[in-house]
């Protein structure tokens, strides 16, 4: 479970008698298709703008460290609450949503060669589908025992060995990068990039996921000011709403405007 956060602001009253009074917080249950829960927690605005943040902790409870919030609001500092940060949904999307852009670029898969940077492994049951599309396929990861099925498959099906590393290998070495943030990629690398965090680069054509549109049903309690993309990865990552797996997004590329601003290597 997780909670969500709203901090509507308080109208101005001319009374100074109301003014005095202390917004009140208020909790509700939210049932979630599939029958897990989330909090929403309505945090009213202190008159100077403020949020009480030892007040939404004491209503998040055990939710304190799952706290999603509206866009532009961060905890003040020593806040005894945390915001949850997806771990597994965010690459999950952009796999799906790059092999979508690479099946639509029909590139000759004898000239591609893929490095997919996956810590965690969440990737294992996704690999498989890039086999057609590419002539070598590497993945980075700290959870190689993860990958073993899905290894074994591609050389029994493909004929296709499934190189893994906890280290990157040579990036120049390979036309296309997936990965989560393009900071890890060379400064000097000129090929495609999929990337959650894109950065500027002079010679990389990089792609990113446009925000997912969510099913409608979870589309509908997704609080206003609340992420899409961060709402499905809690629902998906803490409360088992798997469906939410078969998300993607077109993918969009950086302008030419911002790739020339990057520095110059070195």
């Amino acid at each position: 479970m997780f909670a969500t956060l709203s901090a509507p602001e308080q109208p101005a009253r001319r009374c100074a008698f109301f003014r005095r009074k202390a917004p009140a917080l208020s909790c509700s249950r939210v049932t979630l298709p599939n029958f897990f829960s989330f909090y929403h927690i309505q945090a009213p605005r202190r008159p100077d703008g403020t949020l009480p943040w030892d007040e939404i902790a004491e209503t998040a409870g055990p939710f304190r460290t799952r706290l999603l919030l509206p866009r532009g609001i961060a905890p003040d500092e020593g806040a005894p609450v945390a915001v949850f940060a997806p771990q597994r949904l965010p690459l999950v999307v952009l796999c799906r949503s790059a092999l979508q852009t690479l099946e639509r670029l029909q590139a000759d898969p004898q000239t591609q060669r893929l490095c997919v940077f996956d810590p965690l492994g969440v990737l294992a049951d996704q690999i498989m589908a890039f086999a057609p599309l590419a002539a070598q396929l590497h993945v980075v990861t700290d959870a190689p025992e993860l990958y073993e099925e899905t290894a074994a498959r591609l050389r029994g099906d493909c004929g296709l060995l499934l190189r893994l590393s906890p280290d990157p290998p040579d990036l120049a070495a390979f036309t296309v990068l997936l990965l989560d943030d393009e900071a890890d990629v060379p400064q000097t690398y000129d090929g495609l990039v999929f990337t959650n965090r894109p950065c500027p680069r002079m010679n990389a054509v990089t792609f990113t996921p446009e925000e997912p549109a969510l099913p409608p049903e979870f589309a509908a309690l997704c609080p206003p000011g609340i992420d899409p993309l961060q709402f499905a990865s809690a629902a998906f990552e803490l409360c088992a709403a798997d469906e939410l797996g078969g998300l993607r997004a077109e993918c969009r590329t950086l302008q030419d405007g911002e790739r020339k601003e990057a520095p110059e290597p070195g």
